[in-house]
């Protein structure tokens, strides 16, 4: 059993963690602006979002996977995960 954690450090170390798991690389989303209002944002390039707020935290935007709910097409790979509020 000791050789299955080893085998996952090894490949952890030679190959990114990216092309690991196959994910796509992602490019910087432009967040609203702090005076935006509402609960969805979609980006120019169709990658919608969530508002997510905290209290005490900063307002972050998380990526809604299938967005069908606001009439927009799934999430592309090029879509960042999440992103911060501007401002």
């Amino acid at each position: 059993m000791l050789a299955l954690p080893a085998l996952a450090i090894a490949l952890s170390l030679a190959t990114p963690a990216d092309a690991l798991f196959g994910q796509a690389k992602r490019k910087a989303q432009p967040a609203p602006p702090s005076s935006y209002q509402g609960q969805w944002y979609t980006t120019p390039d169709g990658c919608s979002y969530s508002r997510a707020k905290a209290p005490g935290y900063a307002t972050m935007w998380v990526l809604i996977q299938n967005p069908h709910h606001i009439g927009q097409p799934p999430a592309g790979a090029h879509c960042a995960t999440l992103l911060k509020q501007n401002g």
